[in-house]
């Protein structure tokens, strides 16, 4: 499995470059519109690579540090986000936007990136929280540690994010209310709650 390769840039376009080894061997890589978009032919540069397997076709993800690959991994695990909607995200999302985003549940950040719409948004807040919870990077994170939020201490303002969450999952506001009403638990953690929310709103549909 490729994990690593470094080399020369023989060309580039969107989202694509073609990289040169010293084993004089081109490889197709796909990486983020920054990375495309700043260097230039004959450059050098390295890249950690994610191998994307299908029945026809292999294809190369490379990113320059080991945060940025590891938060695409974590997207292309969302149900509706594949590899080339997970890049197109990192193109338009700095990792540092793309936490706050996920610990505020601000879904709209994500509305600007083609492909993305108010449910995938709101999966995406709710899948990703989980997985930053459970990995450490460097230099990103913004009020993601060991499971606390230290943007938003207050249960009003979870639960103005649990309401905004399942408003925009499609569900009315009065199937909302009634469940938040009937079976609310400040105790709990934004995630538990928002999940036994969705429990409880699902049979009614």
């Amino acid at each position: 499995m490729i994990a690593y390769l470094e080399g020369n840039i023989l060309r580039s376009e969107a989202n694509l470059i073609v990289l040169k080894t010293s084993a004089n061997i081109g490889y197709a890589v796909h990486v983020p519109l920054q990375v495309s978009e700043k260097y230039l032919p004959e450059e050098f540069i390295s890249l950690h690579i994610h191998p994307n397997y299908r029945e026809d076709d292999i294809s190369l993800y490379g990113f320059q540090n080991l945060e940025e690959k590891k938060l695409f991994e974590m997207l292309i695990k969302t149900s509706g986000v594949g590899p080339k909607l997970g890049l197109a995200i990192l193109s338009s999302i700095s990792p540092r936007q793309l936490f706050e985003a996920v610990q505020q549940n601000n879904t709209e950040v994500f509305y600007h990136v083609s492909g993305i719409g108010k449910k995938t948004a709101a999966k995406l807040c709710l899948d990703m929280k989980d997985q930053l919870k459970k990995h450490s990077f460097s230099g990103f994170e913004s009020g993601i540690e060991h499971g606390t939020n230290t943007l938003t201490d207050s249960s009003s303002s979870e639960t103005d994010g649990i309401f905004s969450a399942l408003k925009n999952l499609g569900y009315s506001e009065k199937e909302i209310l009634s469940v938040m009403k009937e079976h609310s638990n400040s105790d709990l953690p934004f995630e538990d709650r928002l999940k036994k929310a969705l429990s409880l709103l699902t049979p009614l549909r």
